[in-house]
């Protein structure tokens, strides 16, 4: 069964602290023919393949590419709009944290130079 394109994503499932890399599983299942174009960039994790468990976060187990092979797979599978918009948001969430802690470090400088 081939899924609506539309409706399968990479979700975040887990972050190696030690190397920062970023592992990612697909929403959904997808069909033999999927499976084939995007088997060289998907490893099946269990805790034991982790070098050190207690600097990995999230779901250790399961079918999961890196982050460096996500375009890739979005690209094969036909949906590399998600990883697009999903760093837009992101983009935009740390300007605003960006531009927020600006401002709050402008306030602490005019508070300190009253009281000097």
């Amino acid at each position: 069964m081939i899924n609506n394109k539309s409706d399968i994503s990479l979700r975040f499932s887990a972050i190696d602290c030690d190397t920062s890399t970023k592992y990612y599983q697909l929403t959904q299942k997808i069909s033999d023919e999927q499976k084939q174009l995007v088997k060289p960039y998907f490893e099946y994790y269990t805790p034991e393949k982790f070098s050190n468990k207690e600097n990995v976060a999230g779901n250790l187990e399961g079918w999961m590419c890196k982050d460096e092979d996500i375009q890739t797979v979005e690209e094969l599978l036909g949906i590399y709009e998600h990883h697009k918009k999903r760093m837009a948001k992101l983009e935009a969430i740390d300007e605003k944290i960006e531009n927020t802690l600006k401002d709050s470090i402008k306030d602490i400088d005019c508070l300190l130079e009253l009281n000097i």
